[in-house]
C-alpha cells in the first residue's frame, strides 16, 4: 500500500488522471491525501468530484477556500463569480449527493505523524487544537449551512485569540485553515500577499517559518501556488500551480518522494 499527498486539483481533471497513472495509483490497495480546493478555475470540477465521490474509501480530504465557495453557491444560491468554473457543477443531477459528501469533510486530517490541512495552521496551536477547532466548524457547517455562510466572509478578526465570539472564532478558524499564507510581525494574518518567498517584504512571515509549540507532526498543505513545492522545517508545500498551466504534484508520505505532471492543456481555460 502507497499513500499519496496531492496538492490544489481546481478542476484539472485530465491532469488529476494523468498524475494518477504516473504513480501507478489502485483505489483498491493505495491511499491519496488531497490537500483540498477539488474544484474551480479548470474545466473539469464537476468530473474531479465525480471521481472522488466514487473511490471516497480511498481518499483523506480536507476542505479549501474554492471547495466552501461551491458549498456556500449551493447552499444560498449566490451568484457565480466572473472567474467561476462551477456552473456545470450547480447544475448536476448528483449535485446532492456531492455537496453531502463535502459537508462532511474536515478542514484538517491527521493520522500517525501526519497532518493535514489545506493553507496553514497558527504556531500557538497544537494538533489536538487544530483539530478540536476543525470539528467545531464542521458541527457549525452542518447544523445550519444557510445561517453558516452568511457569517463566513470576511477577513476580521486577523488576529486569534481562544476567547472570540463563536461567529469570529469560526471565521477566524476558516480563514487560518484555507486562506492563510503569511504573518504580519504584528501577530496579524495578511491576506493581501500572495507572491513568491523571494519578494516577501520584511513586515511578513510565512507561516511556516514561525517557532510552533508543537513540532512533531509533518505538515502537509496546498493553497500557495506562486511559492510551488517548498520542504521547509514542518513539513511541505504543494501547490505547483497545475491550474496556472504548471505542474500537479504528488507527494509519497512513506519514501517522501516527490513527482509532478505537466498541466494538461484540457483542463485549462
Amino acid at each position: 500500500m502507497a499513500s499519496y499527498a496531492i496538492g490544489d486539483i481546481q478542476g484539472c481533471f485530465y491532469s488529476f488522471q494523468n498524475l494518477l497513472s504516473s504513480l501507478s495509483f489502485s483505489n483498491d490497495k493505495d491511499q491519496l491525501w488531497l490537500t483540498g480546493d477539488l474544484v474551480n478555475r479548470g474545466r473539469g470540477s464537476l468530473e474531479v468530484l465525480n471521481w472522488c465521490y466514487e473511490n471516497r474509501k480511498s481518499l483523506k480530504v480536507v476542505l479549501g477556500n474554492h471547495d466552501l465557495h461551491l458549498l456556500a453557491l449551493a447552499v444560498t444560491k449566490k451568484k457565480l463569480n466572473s472567474s467561476d468554473s462551477l456552473y456545470s457543477t450547480l447544475r448536476s443531477r448528483k449535485l446532492s449527493n456531492l455537496i453531502e459528501w463535502l459537508l462532511s469533510l474536515p478542514l484538517v486530517e491527521a493520522e500517525d505523524e501526519f497532518f493535514m490541512v489545506h493553507a496553514g495552521i497558527l504556531p500557538e496551536w497544537s494538533t489536538t487544537n487544530s483539530i478540536d477547532l476543525s470539528k467545531q466548524v464542521t458541527c457549525a457547517l452542518n447544523k445550519n449551512p444557510n445561517q453558516f455562510f452568511k457569517k463566513m466572509y470576511g477577513d476580521e478578526p486577523r488576529v486569534w485569540s481562544p476567547n472570540l465570539d463563536e461567529d469570529d472564532l469560526l471565521r477566524s478558524t476558516i480563514n487560518v485553515m484555507t486562506r492563510m499564507r503569511v504573518i504580519e510581525k504584528s501577530g496579524a494574518i495578511n491576506f493581501s500577499y500572495k507572491g513568491k518567498l523571494n519578494n516577501l517584504p520584511s513586515n511578513l512571515i510565512p507561516w511556516f517559518n514561525l517557532k510552533r509549540i508543537e513540532a512533531g507532526n509533518f505538515i502537509m498543505t496546498g493553497h500557495w501556488s506562486s511559492i510551488g513545492i517548498v520542504e521547509h522545517k514542518y513539513g511541505v508545500t504543494l501547490d505547483s500551480g497545475c491550474v496556472w498551466g504548471r505542474e500537479l504534484t504528488a507527494f509519497n508520505l512513506h519514501t517522501k518522494e516527490i513527482k509532478s505532471v505537466n498541466a494538461d492543456s484540457r483542463d485549462l481555460i
